[in-house]
Parts: structure tokens; sequence; C-alpha cells
């Protein structure tokens, strides 16, 4: 078979899992885990409070489904709301849609409120969400974000920032390729999500930052992917082929597994780096075939636990955590310390381990 035959057969493939993985996303309702059993809350995460409400105290958690990182945020919200079945807690996961913008974002929390939920859990697509918050907040409704960490949060009157310290991150990443270049010089591709999506960009931007001073630089500024792996996989398949010195491929957002496919198509794992995000199943496999070199944790489960729980807290006592931005927990995994970071060997919700 023909290195462009199989590179097809492969993004079919990755167009394949990506679908069936989303499925499951989207869907509504407890955890399979569990099967929305009640549960313990989860060591090193927030407790619930003692404090018990007049009445139900409904969460709700607003998120995407296009592509494998919802499925730990989903499920992080699913634990919560097994955890907090006994307290007169419930946490809805809630799906906005297609497109992950600030309009979205904000439609789908207005509805939220309309639909009388006491707090409300949002990926935050920009500033412009804070709006939101400080209208919202007005109105006694305890607001979270997560994914990525914004000052307006806190001064909009918001409850809690759950996130990675993105810019840092990207900076992570390239200090890991520079490293897993040893001493040779070249090209790296970059592969984002959107510019417009601000982790994304501030991902981009620590990378570029980090990279300045060595000997590898970027191919461009980075092309565009939309979270989709098989996007990814072509992004990458154009890297392979348009620069013979490629030594490395940096994805900053959903699908970097789709990269690490199409650097295995291309019999180049030996040569080519590919450094992901996100504490997947299928990021984790191709850490084990040797396609990808590393991903970043951004303790995806505890975007969706962390803010969930806090917010109930919140609603339920009319307190606030001691800190609104809290940084997420980001660890590098690579074959070399994966045993300690595999969430299919680990407890559900291990800190690090998303």
């Amino acid at each position: 078979m023909s290195h462009r035959t199989r590179g097809k057969a492969l993004a079919r493939s990755v167009a394949a899992l990506l679908t069936v993985t989303l499925a499951v996303a989207a869907c509504g309702g407890g955890d399979e885990a569990g099967n929305g059993e009640p549960a313990d809350p989860i060591a090193g995460r927030p407790t619930p409070t003692d404090q018990a409400p007049d009445s139900e105290v409904k969460i709700a958690m607003i998120g995407f489904a296009n592509n494998p990182y919802w499925v730990s945020v989903k499920s992080g919200a699913d634990y919560a709301n097994r955890v907090l079945g006994d307290k007169k807690g419930k946490v809805d996961w809630i799906v906005a849609g297609d497109n992950i913008d600030v309009q979205t974002v904000s439609s789908a929390i207005r509805a939220a409120d309309a639909q009388g939920y006491k707090g409300v859990g949002f990926f935050i697509a920009g500033e412009g969400n804070c709006a939101d918050i400080k209208t919202l907040s007005a109105k006694g409704i305890k607001m979270g974000a997560y994914n990525t960490l914004f000052d307006c949060v806190g001064t909009s009157g918001g409850t809690i920032n759950y996130a990675q310290e993105q810019y840092k991150a990207g900076q992570t990443a390239a200090q890991e390729m520079i490293k897993a270049a040893g001493d040779k010089a070249g090209k790296v591709g970059i592969i984002v999500s959107q510019f417009t999506a601000p982790g994304s960009e501030q991902r981009r931007q620590g990378f570029v930052d980090g990279l300045k001073g060595s000997k590898l630089t970027p191919v461009n500024q980075g092309v565009e992917a939309k979270d989709s792996a098989s996007n990814t996989f072509s992004a990458a398949q154009n890297f392979l082929q348009s620069s013979p010195d490629l030594v490395g491929i940096y994805a900053t957002a959903g699908g970097p597994f789709g990269a690490a496919q199409a650097v295995a198509a291309a019999n180049k794992q030996d040569t080519v780096k590919v450094i992901g995000f996100d504490i997947t199943t299928e990021n984790i496999e191709a850490i084990k075939n040797g396609s990808m070199y590393g991903v970043i944790g951004q303790d995806a489960f505890g975007q969706g636990y962390n803010t969930a729980i806090e917010l109930f807290n919140a609603a339920v006592t009319g307190d606030q955590p001691a800190e609104v931005k809290q940084e997420a927990v980001a660890p590098f995994v690579t074959k070399d310390n994966l045993a300690e970071h595999d969430p299919s060997t680990l407890p559900l919700g291990t800190p690090g381990a998303s």
C-alpha cells in the first residue's frame, strides 16, 4: 500500500473514531462508569458543603462535542452529579452547539438562566463572556468558567475560573520539543484550533516564544484545524510533504492524535516528534505506539468536576472559594512517566490523569 493510500485510509479511520467518541460525549445523563449511582467526593478535589439546601440546586455545565477533550470534561460533570445526588444537587451537561465562539456560549448561558439553574459553568470563549457573568451574578446566579484563565471572571463577580495556564503550557511544550529534537536543527509545524480561540492562541504564542534562541523554528505561524482530528491529520501531512527538515509537530487543541497518525503513515515517528494536549484514550494510545512523543494535561475532568462542585457550594452557602482564578495541574506526559498519568489504570478523577 502506498503512503498516500495508507494516509487516506488512516484519515478515514481517524474521522470514524472521532465520530464514535463524540457520540458518547454528546449524550446526557450520568456517566457510564457509575451508571448514575451515588459516589463519594474525590480526594484532592473540592468537597461538597455539609450545609443542606432548602430545595434542589441545579447546576448547568455548558460544553461542546467536537473532540475527545469533551469526554473528560463531561465525565467530571457527570461524576459531580453523582456526588451531589444525595445532597439535593443536580448537574446537567449541556452541549451548546457546533461553533465555539463568544456569541454561541452567551446564548447557552442565557438559556440556562431562563431554565432556572442556580449555577452555570461554561467553556469561556473570550472576554466577551464576562458580560454574561456580570449580568447573571447580579441576579444571584453563581457563574464559573473553565478551559482558559481570564482576570475578568473574578472582576465580573464569577465564582470560579478553573483552567490550565495556557501560555505557560505552550512554553513547556517548546522546552520539551527542544529536548526531543536533541542537538538537531529543523522546522516545527504548528496546528491550532483557530486563531480566534483564546486558549489555543495563548498556547501557540507561548510555544513560538519558547522556541526563540533554539535551533528550531516554526514552519509558519500555524494552520487552523478547528479541533478536528481529520483536519489535523491533513495539516500534518502537508507539513511532512512540504518541509524536508521537519523535526516536530505541535498541536494546540483537539485532535492531536490525527498528527500522530500522519507521522506514523509516513514512517517518520523516529524523526518527527508530535506534542499535543490532553490525556485522552486516543493520545495515550499514540504515546504507547510511539507515534506521539508527549501531551500536556489540563485536568479536563476537573474542569467539569471542580467547577460544578464549587458552583454548588457557592449556591448553597453564599460563600465564594478563597480564590476565583484556580490554575489546573498540567503534567507533561511521555512513555517514561505514563504509568503515573494513564487514566486507563488509575481511579476515575485522579488528579493529573486528564
